[in-house]
């Protein structure tokens, strides 16, 4: 299973969340954070579940989590623009 949440972070304040999320190491461990190349500023974190659980868990930790709550403030939108989505295995 894979968990992306996707957020855009305009210019004005990429400098402090850059230093915010290179200063905060631990909420990081295990994501893959990617930039999109047509519209800079639109961020995806990749996140891997082991299954559906651990997946609605980490959604879960990700929307009310201790520390993510200072992300919102760089975020276009605040809390209201995280999206988060859960993907499991195409079966075909």
């Amino acid at each position: 299973m894979v968990l992306f949440c996707e957020y855009v972070i305009p210019e004005g304040n990429r400098g402090s969340f850059t230093a915010w999320v290179t200063a905060n190491p631990d909420l990081w461990r295990g994501v893959e954070l990617a930039e999109n190349t047509a519209q800079p500023g639109v961020i995806v974190e990749i996140r891997r579940a082991a299954n559906e659980e651990e997946a609605a868990n980490m959604e879960k930790e990700r929307r009310e989590g201790r520390s993510w709550k200072e992300m919102t403030q760089w975020v276009k939108g605040g809390g209201d623009g995280l999206r988060i989505w859960t993907f499991r295995p195409f079966g075909g």
